[in-house]
């Protein structure tokens, strides 16, 4: 909208207005909105939070489909914001456009992006309660959200990626994955599937070798890409996201994956099982953030800290295919048997130790390598 077309609506609703700001105010000011990954809120766990606010505050809660999409958003907001500021006559109370919402979720390999955009807002742990009680080993989440002396996201959530199979087909073999090596048993040829995703797939196989998902200098591996031939000859296909009916097909017998995808498939504990593999993963985890042009707002803050109660945690942990951070924090005697056994959301042993969050800033250098051996591969596959 320009500004003499918006000066003509402001003029025309001139009259009778004031009578309507407050009331508006107060609507805004009892208000949270929210955007989040699809599946990621359980339902239950957004009905006891309206239970806990009462009355107080109206709750917006929208689903995106993609992390991605709301890493676009975030940018959407952004520009929305400073139109707004540009544009706006500057007497109307609600200020900054009500689609910005109060918080979002996001992934944290997108964090360190929308940090340097300028597309977030510091957040204030002195307005959390439970902060202080979130664990810091052997996940290091503040390392991840904090920059200076500021934290730009509040975790959520997290898994990692891990093997999952099925059941029936390695009864007959008589053995089970555990560790990334077994993906490379003869046995397998043809019925393996893999993330489309260099770092993933170059990671678990320098996991394999001994060497960290981040190694800064791939390419001086010398058996790296001789691996990677040989896994890639175990290969029916790579994909991200169309791995799920293959498998229940039996078209492939095993795949790597997210652990998020993993639990949601109904057929999970039944038809399909899944392992952290020994040698250690890649680790996830989702934050909420508070976009740049977004109102600070303390029903956003009571969201947050309302998502690391002890019983919250474990209800999001057990219904929301991920596992909330507080949960680290409690001995496993305290907690539901359900959550307890269930080794993707709480793998045993050192496996956890051996994890680590793919790092995006190794430099330059470093991802070039990455990106070369990964055309490479994919280029040679392609004249198989």
């Amino acid at each position: 909208m320009s500004v003499s077309r918006r000066s003509l609506l402001t003029g025309a609703m001139a009259v009778g207005v004031a009578q309507l700001l407050t009331g508006c105010q107060t609507a805004s000011e009892q208000h949270l909105v929210v955007k989040f990954l699809r599946d990621a809120v359980p339902p239950p766990m957004l009905g006891e939070f309206r239970r806990f606010l009462g009355q107080r505050v109206s709750l917006d809660f929208s689903p995106e489909p993609q992390l991605a999409d709301l890493f676009e958003a975030l940018v959407r907001w952004q520009h929305q914001a400073e139109d707004d500021t540009e544009n706006d006559s500057g007497w109307l109370p609600w200020g900054r456009s009500p689609q910005i919402p109060h918080l979002s979720l996001l992934g944290h390999s997108w964090l360190p992006r929308a940090i340097e955009a300028e597309l977030l807002q510091p957040l204030n742990p002195q307005a959390w309660e439970n902060w202080d009680n979130l664990p810091q080993d052997p996940i290091a989440w503040q390392d991840l959200a904090r920059q200076g002396d500021r934290l730009w996201g509040a975790p959520y959530r997290w898994g990692t990626t891990v093997i999952v199979y099925r059941k029936d087909k390695f009864a007959r073999l008589g053995w089970t994955p555990q560790d990334w090596s077994d993906l490379w048993r003869e046995e397998l040829r043809g019925r393996v599937a893999l993330l489309d995703s260099p770092r993933e797939v170059i990671g678990l196989t320098l996991k394999k070798l001994g060497y960290s998902y981040n190694h800064e200098s791939p390419q001086d591996v010398p058996e790296l890409f001789e691996e990677l031939q040989a896994l890639q000859r175990q290969l029916l296909f790579y994909s991200s996201t169309a791995f799920q009916q293959p498998l229940l097909r039996g078209d492939i017998w095993v795949a790597q994956a997210y652990s998020r995808d993993i639990l949601a498939i109904p057929q999970y504990g039944q038809q399909l099982a899944g392992v952290v593999p020994e040698s250690g993963t890649a680790l996830w985890a989702d934050y909420w953030v508070r976009p740049a042009g977004a109102t600070v707002q303390e029903f956003g803050d009571l969201w947050i800290d309302f998502c690391w109660k002890p019983r919250i945690a474990q209800q999001l942990s057990l219904l929301g295919f991920a596992t909330s951070p507080q949960v680290l924090g409690t001995a496993e005697a305290d907690l539901p048997e359900s959550l307890r056994n269930n080794r993707l959301l709480l793998p045993q042993g050192d496996r956890l130790q051996r994890s680590e969050f793919i790092e995006l800033d190794l430099g330059e250098a470093s991802l070039s390598q990455y990106r070369q051996i990964w055309e490479q591969l994919r280029s040679e596959g392609s004249r198989q």
